[in-house]
C-alpha cells in the first residue's frame, strides 16, 4: 500500500485554503495535514506534521513566505 503525500497549506485566504483542500483531498493518494494564514504558525505546522509539501503565499500574517522558508530550511527537516 503507498503512503500518502502530505500538504501543509498556508495562504491568507481562507477561502482559496478551503479550495485547494478539497481538491487535494479528492485524490486518494495525497492528504491535507494542516492549514493557516500565519506565517508563524505555518513553521510550527512543518515541524509539527513535517509535510512532504508545503505550499504556501509570500504574503502571510505575522511572517512573509519568504521568512517561513528562511525558517524551515533551518529546521534541517529538508
Amino acid at each position: 500500500m503507498e503512503t500518502k503525500k502530505t500538504i501543509l497549506i498556508a495562504d491568507t485566504s481562507e477561502e482559496f485554503r478551503a479550495v485547494l483542500a478539497d481538491a487535494f483531498q479528492a485524490e486518494e493518494d495525497l492528504e491535507v495535514v494542516a492549514q493557516t494564514g500565519d506565517g508563524q504558525q505555518a513553521i510550527q505546522l512543518v515541524q509539527e506534521h513535517t509535510p512532504d509539501v508545503l505550499i504556501m503565499d509570500l504574503v502571510l500574517e505575522r511572517m512573509d513566505g519568504f521568512d517561513v522558508l528562511d525558517a524551515v530550511k533551518d529546521l534541517s527537516l529538508i
